[in-house]
């Protein structure tokens, strides 16, 4: 993401982010999300529906993480709004419905559980193929140097502040050219000056 000014700001991982969480994070995320989960479990009466040993399977700490970020997120505040049916809605339900289809509860009880991750595997040769993407794209543009201000010694020598020029117009003792253009050169001392953007003062117009 680029910030204001051209400068690269740095994304930072939210503490929902169990991918880069650290080990004090890690464990006060757990704390969370095991006491909201119990009392979701309870308040929903979803005993069967998450199995007791639903913290074995890392695809529904995931889902449960980030349906306990919208939940707090839904319920901040005292104000009437429609957030409350809207986390019912549009994320609690849906996730109720698909959650046994996104690990292996089928095969864990009550008091067993029965999860046996099994790491996911590459077939060889995944260096070579992005090599060869990569090898087949253009090259980046070269970046675009910031433009050189070339300040005349003129420009070095004779410059007004555009608060100064504002004041001199104000009091008369400048005047625009052309009253009814913003852009218009400026009569002062018997000199006739410009706005200079690259120098952000008034010089002599060339």
């Amino acid at each position: 993401m680029t910030a204001p000014g051209g400068e690269q700001e740095e994304l930072v991982p939210s503490r929902f982010t169990w991918r880069y969480l650290d080990a004090e994070q890690a464990r006060a995320l757990w704390s969370e999300l095991i006491d909201w989960t119990t009392w979701l479990r309870e308040r929903y009466e979803l005993g069967t529906k998450i199995p007791p040993c639903w913290y074995r399977h890392d695809p529904v700490v995931e889902e449960l993480s980030a349906l306990m970020a919208a939940w707090t997120d839904a319920y901040r505040g005292d104000e009437y709004r429609d957030d409350l049916t809207a986390w019912h809605t549009q994320w609690f339900r849906p996730l109720m419905a698909r959650i046994r289809d996104i690990s292996d509860f089928d095969s864990c009880t009550h008091d067993r559980c029965a999860h046996q991750p099994l790491p996911p595997a590459t077939l060889a040769g995944i260096e070579e193929f992005v090599d060869a993407d990569v090898d087949a794209r253009p090259e980046p543009a070269p970046a675009t140097p910031p433009p050189v201000v070339d300040v005349t010694a003129a420009e070095e020598v004779r410059t007004i502040p555009t608060d100064d020029m504002d004041m001199a117009i104000d009091s008369g003792l400048a005047e625009p050219l052309d009253p009814a253009d913003p852009d218009s050169h400026v009569s002062f001392e018997g000199i006739e000056w410009t706005f200079n953007a690259r120098v952000g003062a008034w010089v002599p117009s060339a």
